[in-house]
């Protein structure tokens, strides 16, 4: 018996111990909760669900995803504390014709975003998310950039612009195969984050911050394949932007 009681204390000595969870996200029911508007005729909801699943997990952010842009409504938005997009402004109704795309975003939605911000929201933008919204609208106005085309997707270098910034803690510059997002981009320098560049040296903004009212906004461009979206340097910005979006808020 002497001889068993040893030996198990032996092999229990041998044994790796077990990672200790030390995150404090996990130490109290009292989370924060997301919601999340993705999908459109050219960036399939699955891997951009795909892509966001591993940021929210392990920041134990509980997310409702939708796909169906009617849904977003100023009461849709109550008990949320974070809006999370990837998906751009048009729908097809009447097929996919030259000029046949239609603008779904009503004031009423404007509306409801720029309130849900100001009154201490927070607004992930991802990729596409300032693609062809109602021009001159309240959408436009909380973004700080708006769209400017893009090429064929390519390898181009993502560089970290603002290396002091929580958001970019820990990120280093990446290659990635993606579109380059050409981005107008309206804010001053110290909001700036990233700046894509691709090997012919053409450069645009790719990520920057601003603080809106009461709450805040992030827009980061990468994401249109699932290699970009789920890049680890790319899953680390949104970690730390979800996280940044959602303490401290003003």
């Amino acid at each position: 018996m002497r001889l068993l009681g040893l030996l198990a204390l032996l092999i229990a000595c041998a044994a790796p111990a077990l990672p200790q969870n030390t995150s404090a996200v996990f130490t109290s029911p009292d989370r924060p909760t997301a919601l999340a508007l993705i999908g459109d005729r050219y960036h399939s909801p699955a891997y951009i669900r795909e892509g966001l699943y591993k940021p929210l997990m392990r920041e134990n952010i509980p997310v409702t995803y939708l796909e169906r842009h009617e849904a977003l409504t100023a009461e849709a938005l109550e008990g949320f504390d974070l809006l999370i997009f990837l998906k751009d402004g048009m729908i097809w109704p009447n097929g996919y014709g030259r000029g046949s795309q239609v603008l779904w975003m009503t004031s009423e939605q404007q509306q409801a975003i720029w309130d849900f911000v100001h009154q201490g929201g927070g607004f992930l933008a991802l990729h596409n998310s300032h693609g062809i919204y109602p021009p001159n609208g309240l959408y436009y106005h909380l973004f700080g950039g708006d769209y400017g085309g893009h090429p064929p997707p390519a390898e181009f270098t993502v560089r970290v612009e603002d290396k002091d910034h929580p958001i970019t803690s820990g990120v280093e510059d990446f290659l990635v195969y993606d579109e380059q997002h050409m981005s107008k981009y309206y804010l001053g320098r110290e909001n700036l984050l990233l700046r894509n560049i691709s090997k012919g040296n053409k450069s645009a903004a790719a990520g920057w911050w601003r603080r809106v009212g009461k709450g805040r906004f992030v827009y980061l461009a990468p994401g249109h394949t699932p290699e970009a979206l789920g890049h680890p340097m790319m899953q680390r910005l949104i970690r730390n932007a979800m996280r940044w979006l959602l303490t401290g808020r003003d």
